[in-house]
């Protein structure tokens, strides 16, 4: 029997070890579900993930992993159960567990005719999941959310089509459209795929939708993907406009950047897609598109450009990189944008524009990036900013609030972080060679079973990638990000 990861008493020494990890604040839970009298169904785990502070009832949003990925992959590295925490809603990670036919390791299959359709297969299995987690946790029924990536990102498409009259909305994250195939895959770069045309997708998609009810999608792309190529995005994009919206509103009701980021942003483009091509109207179809590195810092990645963004509070995993557009709170934006009702959330809604968290240099001149906040009855707000506590003459950690009301007297705040840091400031870090490997200050060089961890500036031997018992010194260079086995002229003692 396979256990769960994320046994919250078993980890609380695990996280003293390793600082970079988010604290879990709530409870984790896993379950079996039990396989059901329909074709294609079987046994699969599944955990809950429930903040301690929830209104009741909570939305609930289920993730799906990739290949070759377990639902740990989703709780340890994707930044989510911070979101959980912050946002307040049940998070749902389902384990594939078992399956049929040839395939990679732990791939959901979107691409196989069982697996596509409502009344069998992994949809259903995931559709009797979630009635599941009702009958154990009360849910909020017009907050009914999913999503996922890679093969994941495609189940989440498959299973937003085949029930469609129970969630409210879906994400697919490097997914693929409806009734793709196998050869919509790449495995080299540059990627090369085979699509089906968009007016099949539509055809497909049409044929399987028994309801009349237009699911937002948001699809979330790396340009530079070799695995899920940019034409993926694409189509799915204009086939979820077509059968949901209008085919002819094909030009952006709205485009900005993505925000909040971490560190990079990577050109990212947000995009929202209209039926009425107006840009207060619920979207059909938004778009996440950004150019992001091809290679991670962790060695089971392929560096195919492939990838979950968990942002500030996640981390460097399998197929999951830290920094960039924060996908957990883009996401949820759209999430909670999009009710199954078609109501939007009641009071303002601060965006951030510019990075979060914030860093210059002591000396530097601080200029606020700025806020918007919109009102789903007052529209645009004035944004009230206080950033009095930036110092830039000091190094340290600041912060600058937000705050806007409407006017039936509601508020939202948001906050951000601005580190002010000594230019050359000789930070040095001492830790064991897979602490240094989990925060980024590291890299893993493998070549069959040896494993080295390599400093990430001068790519120097720091011992086994799995030490935890050694510690080991390592010196951030000019360029932050960058570390080093020994300090920069002038910092040596």
């Amino acid at each position: 029997m396979r256990i769960s990861l994320f046994c919250r008493n078993a980890l609380t020494m695990a996280l003293l070890a390793l600082p970079s990890l988010a604290v879990i604040a709530g409870t984790t839970e896993t379950f079996t579900f039990q396989a059901q009298e329909y074709p294609g169904s079987r046994d699969r785990e599944y955990t809950i993930y429930r903040p301690d502070e929830l209104d009741s009832p909570p939305p609930m949003v289920m993730v799906l992993h990739g290949c070759r990925q377990t639902e740990d992959d989703v709780l340890q590295d994707w930044g989510l159960t911070a979101a959980a925490d912050r946002y307040g809603f049940i998070l749902v990670t389902p384990f594939i567990t078992s399956y049929d036919g040839l395939r990679n390791p732990n791939c959901w299959g979107f691409w196989l005719d069982q697996h596509q359709h409502e009344g069998g297969g992994e949809p259903e299995d995931l559709h009797r999941i979630a009635l599941e987690v009702e009958d154990r946790v009360e849910i909020d029924p017009g907050r009914r959310y999913i999503a996922g990536l890679s093969s994941g990102g495609a189940m989440a498409v498959v299973a937003a089509m085949t029930h469609n009259e129970y969630w409210a909305a879906a994400v697919s994250a490097a997914g693929l459209p409806y009734g793709e195939d196998a050869a919509s895959v790449s495995f080299q770069c540059p990627g090369t795929a085979t699509f089906h045309s968009v007016s099949r997708v539509v055809s497909d998609m049409r044929d399987e939708v028994d309801d009349p009810y237009p699911i937002p999608l948001m699809v979330i792309q790396n340009e530079r993907d070799c695995t899920v190529i940019q034409r993926a995005g694409l189509n799915l994009r204009d086939a979820h406009l077509t059968v949901f919206g209008n085919a002819s509103r094909n030009t952006p009701a709205d485009s900005r950047p993505c925000t909040p980021f971490f560190v990079e942003d990577y050109d990212c483009r947000h995009d929202i897609f209209t039926a009425d091509g107006d840009s207060g109207s619920r979207s059909v179809v938004e778009t996440v598109f950004y150019a992001g590195p091809l290679a991670t810092p962790n060695p089971q990645d392929t560096d195919h450009g492939h990838y979950w963004i968990g942002g500030e509070a996640g981390n460097n995993g399998r197929w999951s990189l830290r920094r960039g557009p924060s996908l957990p709170d883009i996401v949820w934006d759209f999430f909670e944008r999009h009710p199954r009702d078609g109501t939007a959330a009641t009071g303002p809604r601060i965006t951030l524009m510019g990075p979060n968290p914030l860093q210059l240099e002591v000396g530097q001149v601080f200029t606020d990036p700025g806020a918007t906040a919109t009102d789903p009855e007052d529209g645009n707000l004035p944004v009230t900013a206080n950033c009095d506590s930036v110092d830039t003459t000091r190094a340290g950690l600041y912060t600058c609030t937000y705050s806007a009301t409407d006017s039936a007297g509601n508020t939202a705040s948001a906050t951000r972080r601005v580190d002010i840091i000594e230019p050359n400031a000789c930070v040095e870090v001492s830790a064991s060679p897979r602490a240094h490997v989990t925060a980024g200050r590291a890299v893993v060089f493998s070549w069959y079973f040896y494993r080295r961890a390599l400093a990430s500036g001068d790519r120097r031997d720091i011992g086994f990638a799995w030490d935890d018992g050694s510690s080991v010194t390592l010196y951030e260079g000019e360029t932050a990000g960058k570390w080093f086995t020994r300090p920069a002229e002038g910092c040596a003692d």
